[in-house]
């Protein structure tokens, strides 16, 4: 399909098997909950946009992320090593109108963010970024998967279109503090989240996510996630190989008080089953009036069982990856 809105101002719920080619948010007849149109002048700045791409492997765990908010964006690049423990970061904080962008085609995204000494630059085949003792270049081959495209409500007017794409063959590398690391497939796999929409003021979610090489050697792609886009949909799934298997509703059990204790996650319909045992985390809180966020994002590994459609039970163990709890104030 051409455009997600469209000619008459409607958007269709659910998940989409042919790609959507443009997320016009800007054609959508946004109104209050009382049924007052939101000016297009006002509309575009009530849109929200991010982009993240995971870098995950035995060694290193990396996160790229462009977040534009209209009225303020952001750039985060960040490195977690496994074997010391340590996480390098850079992030910056953008103003209005800076050069941050993010275009509305999730088959061929751009997303771009430059601030300061961070730089990304996030192709559909290609992501290159540089932050202070971090520099990154790599290649992505999607043969390896299909994305799994929702739409779903979001409050009484809104609306939230999501992609996300796991795992994705990378080759390339990463240089931190002039060492060097190789992150060719099959050790490391990539995952996407590209997502776009008229979100809630005041959101919330749980998220978990990995890609990586099962041992008997085939791939796995994992995107579980609750708090955004459970109204009738779920943006919940599996990938064995690129197959992917359609998860339900997922509930994370976790100490609120202490996140770095393991988190229990399991789905509705018996195919999740996992304990996710944190290694490390990253941390922000900001309350700025009109904005707002509590975010931890974890470093850890899975362990459990997934179930596809097929009745096929997979073990995993020792799979890293991530999960996060994180409050929004857009």
């Amino acid at each position: 399909m051409d455009t997600l809105v469209n000619g008459r101002g409607l958007v269709k719920w659910g998940t989409y098997s042919e790609p959507v080619g443009r997320v016009n948010y800007e054609d959508y007849p946004l109104e209050t909950p009382l049924g007052m149109r939101i000016p297009s002048v006002f509309r575009r700045f009530l849109a929200n946009q991010f982009h993240f791409i995971g870098i995950i492997g035995p060694e290193i765990l990396a996160g790229i992320g462009v977040v534009d908010l209209k009225y303020t964006s952001n750039g985060f690049f960040y490195l977690y090593d496994r074997e010391t423990g340590e996480i390098t970061e850079t992030k910056k904080l953008a103003p209005p109108f800076s050069s941050t962008s993010i275009d509305p085609f999730p088959e061929k995204p751009r997303s771009v963010f430059k601030g300061g000494n961070l730089a990304i630059d996030i192709k559909k085949d290609s992501l290159k970024a540089l932050g202070k003792d971090l520099s990154l270049e790599v290649e992505f081959d999607h043969n390896s998967t299909s994305p799994l495209r929702i739409c779903t409500r979001a409050g009484y007017r809104g609306w939230v279109y999501t992609q996300k794409t796991s795992p994705m063959r990378i080759k390339g590398s990463m240089t931190h503090r002039s060492v060097q690391h190789d992150l060719s497939s099959p050790a490391y796999w990539a995952l996407s989240d590209w997502t776009c929409g008229f979100m809630r003021r005041n959101t919330c979610w749980n998220w978990a996510s990995t890609a990586f090489s099962l041992d008997d050697g085939r791939s796995l792609g994992l995107n579980l996630s609750c708090g955004v886009n459970e109204t009738s949909y779920t943006e919940n799934a599996f990938w064995i190989n690129g197959i992917m298997t359609k998860v339900d509703m997922v509930d994370f059990g976790f100490d609120r008080d202490n996140l770095s204790s393991p988190w229990h996650i399991r789905s509705c319909d018996k195919k999740i089953d996992l304990i996710f045992r944190p290694e490390a985390k990253r941390e922000e809180k900001i309350n700025a009036l009109l904005i707002a966020t509590r975010f931890t994002q974890l470093f850890g590994v899975f362990e459990g069982t997934l179930k596809t459609d097929e009745g096929e039970t997979i073990r995993i163990d020792l799979c890293p990856g991530f999960a996060e709890d994180h409050f929004a104030r857009w």
